[in-house]
């Protein structure tokens, strides 16, 4: 039969359409991006990565529906530098806030100089709001609180830490009455926020001060419940009473059922493949205020894998593979080069993180990262694929070599074995040391901004 032109062209609109859903396919459209943050709670704290005495099904069942990274660092086992990271795309060190006592003075915070993801994604159309601890400016310089760093909403407060019964929070930039518990009223005010922008992009993060200090704010019936019974500290290697480990597990349980309230709005308003989820931690659990790292050794405050690798999930239906774990290091520098994509909008330059969809996806073979490079009050590292190298105090050559891929928990050492991978990485971080601006000194802040960021 003589193919018309007719039919040639119907065959032709037909392919372009079949290769135009493929595009579709291979780029999907711009999600909702969820960020749920834990504070202090460690490896060991999470069903999905080992832990015996708590029960997580909401976390786990992210797991299970997404990504569960096996190698997931923060940069740096300390909350404030660890936060400006992961807002910025930067190495704390680069961005004016390596250790907590910036953040939390009057004159200073998170260098205004620098868009966050807020400012970035904002900028793309999305509406974003944060929810719950800022803790990169504490608001007595109105110009290092969130409003003012590209979020257009915020609800919670500004320090590291508050009650999980607290009198007040920051509405906007408003002290508002609060009868709520924190976890609570995070999650609520989540879900209401959702309702608000589910019909647009939004970028949204929800900090929970779960399960931070004062650990006495515990839920005493889920501790009567489920935890009455704790006695065996032998997961520590520093001391801890079986009080605060107890009060410490009710405390992510009640995280847990929250962040399943939150996935429940997602669902029930047809957000749920709509929208990419990521639960992380600030850092490693805080071994003597009841966290636990499970095999991996040292905790908050630390060099070592406790200190900084830390759950990690990322959950996107029907783009990113489910119930797959993920072992080459990525980094909570890789937020702001890999969300602006998703976005379809640029990074600021001269950032230190990556675009790591494509090797999500299957797209990009090999690990993403070469080095990656951690510094804390005196305390060095460096992981090169197995790899990681440490020293302290400032001192010149790495005198601990560990190969994570056999030894997560650190166990050892075998600088005397290898000197020549030793060499090449002391070398590496001696480079990147070098690069590194002189120490930070606080601004003058700039005048006062009128007129916060809106909603779109």
């Amino acid at each position: 039969m003589k193919t018309t032109r007719t039919q040639m062209m119907l065959a032709l609109a037909i392919a372009v359409a079949a290769g135009s859903l493929h595009a579709a396919e291979a780029s999907p459209a711009r999600p909702n991006i969820l960020l749920m943050v834990g504070d202090d709670i460690g490896w060991g704290d999470i069903g999905c990565y080992g832990s015996t005495q708590i029960q997580t099904p909401n976390i786990d069942r992210m797991a299970k529906e997404g990504l569960r990274f096996t190698s997931g660092y923060v940069t740096a086992a300390l909350c404030s530098p660890s936060r400006a990271a992961m807002l910025t795309g930067r190495y704390q060190q680069r961005n004016s806030l390596e250790n907590n006592r910036l953040a939390e003075s009057k004159d200073a915070g998170l260098d205004l100089k620098l868009k966050t993801l807020a400012d970035v994604l904002g900028a793309a159309g999305y509406v974003t709001g944060l929810v719950g601890k800022w803790h990169l400016g504490v608001g007595v310089n109105k110009e290092y609180t969130p409003l003012r760093r590209g979020f257009q909403e915020f609800f919670g407060f500004y320090s590291y830490e508050t009650s999980y019964k607290p009198a007040t929070l920051i509405r906007g930039e408003e002290p508002v009455k609060e009868t709520r518990r924190s976890t609570v009223a995070f999650a609520e005010e989540a879900c209401a926020f959702i309702d608000r922008h589910g019909d647009k992009p939004f970028f949204l993060e929800v900090a929970f001060n779960a399960a931070h200090t004062p650990l006495e704010g515990a839920r005493k019936d889920i501790v009567a419940a489920r935890f009455s019974e704790i006695t065996d500290l032998n997961f520590t290697n520093s001391p801890v009473n079986d009080v605060k480990r107890r009060n410490f597990c009710a405390l992510v349980t009640e995280m847990d059922e929250e962040i399943g309230r939150i996935m429940g709005k997602l669902k029930s308003r047809g957000l749920d493949e709509k929208t990419l989820v990521i639960y992380i931690c600030d850092n490693g659990g805080w071994i003597s205020q009841g966290g636990n790292n499970g095999p991996l050794r040292g905790g908050k405050w630390g060099i070592y894998e406790g200190g900084q690798r830390v759950p990690f999930i990322w959950r996107w239906p029907g783009v990113l593979p489910a119930g797959k774990e993920y072992a080459a290091p990525v980094s909570t520098l890789d937020f702001m080069p890999t969300f602006a994509a998703m976005a379809g909008t640029a990074s600021p330059k001269d950032i230190d993180g990556l675009d790591v969809l494509p090797y999500l996806r299957g797209e990009k073979q090999g690990a993403p990262h070469g080095d990656l490079f951690w510094k804390l009050n005196g305390q060095c590292a460096i992981v090169r694929e197995q790899w990681k190298a440490v020293r302290f105090s400032g001192k010149p050559g790495m005198p601990e070599l560990y190969e994570m891929s056999k030894d997560i928990g650190e166990k050892n050492n075998v600088a005397g074995e290898k000197p020549e991978i030793v060499d090449t990485l002391n070398k590496a971080w001696d480079k990147w040391n070098a690069s590194l601006p002189p120490a930070y000194v606080t601004p003058k802040p700039a005048p006062p901004k009128s007129n916060p960021a809106k909603p779109n």
